[in-house]
C-alpha cells in the first residue's frame, strides 16, 4: 500500500504506540497464579466442590487456549475479542458444574482484571517517556493502540506512571470489540486525533499483529520494536522500520524530527 511521503521522510502527525513489548515492559510471575486459584475457589468451589487443583489446572489450560485462539485470529481480515464473560464461560471454567460457571461469569471483569494482576508485573519500558516528551514537544499527537484483556488496567499504569498527560488517545481491543491485526483499532485513534492514518507512524513489536495492522491500516511508516536476536528476515510482509528498544525509537524520532522535512509541517487537518 502506499505511503505519505511527508510521515516516511520527516516526523508523523501522531505517534501509535503498542502497549506490551513497547510501552510496558512485563516480567511473569506464574508463582502467585496458586494464590489467586484460591481466590476463584472461594467464589465458586464451595458451591460444587471443586478443589485447588481443577481451579488451578483449568485457569492455566483457558489461558493457553486463548493464547492459541488469538494466535489463530492472527491473520484474519478483521477479528474480533473475546469479552471478559466469554473468557471465563468458554475457555477456563467451560466444563465446571453450572453453579461454578454461573458464580465466574458472573464476576467475569473483576476476575479478569486481578489474573492479569496475578500474572505479572508491569513496567514502562526505558526511553518511552523520553520518546512522549519528544513528541509533545514537537507538536506530535500520541495514543496506544493494543490488543488487551483489561485496557482499564493500562489505563490505571499510565495515570500512576505519570504518563497519561502525554497521551492524547488510548484504544483497547476489550473496549471496542476489535483486535489487530484488523485495521480498526489504528482507524479509531487516528480518528480520534483527527489524523490521516498516513500521517501517522505505528509502532508494535509483533509482525503478525501489528506490522500487518499497520499496513492495513495504510499508516505512514510501521516501526517494528524488537531485539536484533528475535528479527525474522522470512516474516511478511517486513516493517518499513526497525529498532530494538525506546532508546532506538527516540534516535529514530529526533532524526525525524531534526530533518529537513520538519519546517513546513503546518497543523493536522
Amino acid at each position: 500500500m502506499a505511503r505519505s511521503p511527508g510521515t516516511r521522510g520527516g516526523p508523523p502527525r501522531a505517534l501509535l504506540l503498542d502497549h506490551g513489548g513497547v510501552l510496558v515492559r512485563s516480567v511473569k510471575r506464574p508463582e502467585r497464579l496458586p494464590a489467586f486459584a484460591d481466590q476463584v475457589l472461594a467464589l465458586a468451589g464451595g458451591l460444587t466442590g471443586l478443589d485447588r487443583e481443577r481451579v488451578l489446572h483449568d485457569i492455566r489450560a483457558g489461558r493457553a487456549a486463548y493464547g492459541n485462539w488469538k494466535n489463530g485470529t492472527a491473520r484474519s481480515t478483521a477479528p474480533r475479542e473475546v469479552t471478559h464473560r466469554e473468557l471465563w464461560a468458554e475457555f477456563i471454567a467451560a466444563d465446571w458444574p453450572g453453579p461454578a460457571r454461573a458464580a465466574v461469569t458472573a464476576e467475569a471483569t473483576g476476575l479478569c482484571r486481578a489474573l492479569v494482576l496475578a500474572e505479572s508485573d508491569k513496567t514502562h519500558a526505558p526511553a518511552m517517556t523520553d520518546v512522549l516528551l519528544l513528541c509533545r514537544e514537537h507538536g506530535i499527537r500520541t495514543g496506544i493502540v493494543s490488543n488487551t484483556l483489561v485496557g482499564a488496567l493500562n489505563r490505571e499504569m499510565a495515570a500512576a506512571g505519570g504518563i497519561a498527560p502525554y497521551l492524547d488517545v488510548q484504544v483497547y481491543s476489550d473496549e471496542t470489540g476489535h483486535r489487530k491485526p484488523g485495521p480498526q483499532l489504528l482507524l479509531l485513534a487516528a480518528r480520534a486525533l483527527n489524523t490521516d492514518p498516513a500521517d501517522c507512524w505505528y509502532v508494535g513489536d509483533n509482525y503478525d499483529r501489528d506490522v500487518v495492522c499497520g499496513i492495513r491500516a495504510n499508516v505512514g511508516r510501521t516501526v517494528l520494536m524488537r531485539p536484533e536476536d528475535r528479527l525474522d528476515p522470512t516474516a511478511h510482509p517486513q516493517p518499513d522500520t526497525v529498532v530494538h528498544d525506546g532508546e532506538g525509537l527516540l534516535e529514530l524520532l529526533r532524526s525525524a524530527t531534526t530533518g529537513p522535512d520538519t519546517a513546513d509541517r503546518g497543523d493536522p487537518a
